[in-house]
């Protein structure tokens, strides 16, 4: 039982050596060493790297297939078929509606034991697949989840993993799945539904089906220490087979109130006071999280052009307004209406008096406009 922790690990170093996979061997090598190093073991550790640093000259001179650590390229423009990183805890920060967070946590939680439940003979499929609109923090979550887990983060290229030659797009979807099985990382799937739509689509040729079932394939055979991640901003374009192909599922919304109260909290930080920080979440519903972070940020740089110490609450009110409302632009020739849809939005933020100051006029003229508008409906009735 003693072993049961590193399961995961010894499971792979021995799949790796009876298949002749040296890259394998030394990656999950390195990896059980890493582990017990943090489990308070340093000697084993040390002797197991000293073990693999004598063998590992040896292991690179006998061809450039030991070379584990090496991303994969498309083989016609002979560019990376993925990127690489290694997100730490604290160097990520995702805000999510805690439903939201309770399902990763859960799906982290069921990786991070695979080595109990494999000691149980309880199989695990560790994939997830996360969709919403743009900007609502996907790509956030696959470095999340690979800071949690102590993993590499390799992320898909679709530019470069999509070729332009019959058939090469299938052979790069195959070299970029062994290249993740061959060592600890989370792979991540980056719009997916530009590899994976429906195969009874009429408007795609048979590479593109092709390419579908090669990724289903792939998927099929990767072992249960891979850790999958598929993103897609086009659920409803993705074949039902890939739906079946992941464990867990988890649509991410835009975020409620209470999440844009920390999005601005984290992204305006000693620049805004915390009732502007409040103020602006309560207006900027619709906003996603990459909304708030652009204007978290332009109002951080205005305050700093003009020589503040903190954000002016009308510049942050008016970028939030610039997206909610696209004829924002022509404010000029649309004051009037603008500012009662402005005030329709919220009463209690959007005064008179803040009103005023939002479109430069005075106090008097918001009130005549309003009155206008209210007399105007008491006509109507």
């Amino acid at each position: 039982m003693a072993a049961m922790p590193y399961l995961l690990e010894l499971l792979k170093i021995v799949s790796g050596a009876l298949n002749a996979d040296r890259p394998k061997v030394v990656s999950y090598v390195e990896q059980l060493a890493g582990r017990l190093e943090e489990a308070g073991d340093p000697v084993s550790a040390r002797r197991l790297r000293r073990t693999l640093a004598e063998g590992k000259a040896k292991l690179m001179e006998m061809g450039p297939a030991s070379v584990g650590t090496r991303l994969p390229v498309d083989s016609e423009s002979r560019l990376d078929l993925a990127d690489e990183e290694r997100p730490t805890v604290d160097a990520v920060d995702l805000v999510l509606d805690s439903e939201h967070l309770e399902v990763l946590r859960e799906f982290v939680g069921y990786v991070g034991a695979a080595d109990r439940l494999l000691a149980e003979g309880v199989g695990i499929s560790p994939s997830l697949l996360v969709f919403g609109p743009p900007g609502c923090g996907k790509t956030q979550l696959a470095r999340f989840t690979a800071a949690q887990l102590g993993l590499p983060l390799l992320t898909a290229r679709t530019d470069s993993l999509i070729s332009s030659f019959l058939g090469s797009t299938a052979k790069n979807v195959r070299r970029l799945f062994e290249h993740a099985m061959s060592r600890p990382c989370v792979l991540f799937l980056d719009e997916l539904d530009a590899i994976a739509k429906l195969r009874d689509d009429q408007h795609e040729m048979g590479e593109l089906k092709r390419v579908v079932i090669s990724l289903l394939q792939n998927i099929d055979a990767l072992d249960q220490s891979t850790v999958l991640i598929g993103a897609t901003n086009h659920e409803h374009l993705l074949d039902p087979a890939i739906w079946r192909r992941f464990a867990y599922h988890l649509k991410i919304g835009l975020p409620k109130e209470g999440g844009r109260r920390q999005l601005f909290q984290l992204f305006l930080s000693r620049h805004a006071t915390q009732d502007v920080v409040i103020l602006a979440a309560s207006v900027a519903e619709g906003l996603t999280g990459s909304d708030i972070r652009q204007v978290s940020e332009d109002s951080i740089r205005a305050a700093i052009v003009h020589g503040n110490e903190t954000i002016d609450e009308c510049d942050v009110l008016r970028r939030i307004l610039r997206l909610r409302l696209p004829e924002w632009g022509a404010r000029g020739e649309n004051m009037p209406e603008l500012v009662r849809r402005v005030r329709e939005m919220n009463p209690d933020v959007f005064t008179y008096r803040r009103l005023a100051a939002l479109f430069g006029v005075s106090l008097g003229h918001v009130s005549k406009l309003i009155h206008q508008r209210e007399r105007g409906d008491g006509k109507g009735h």
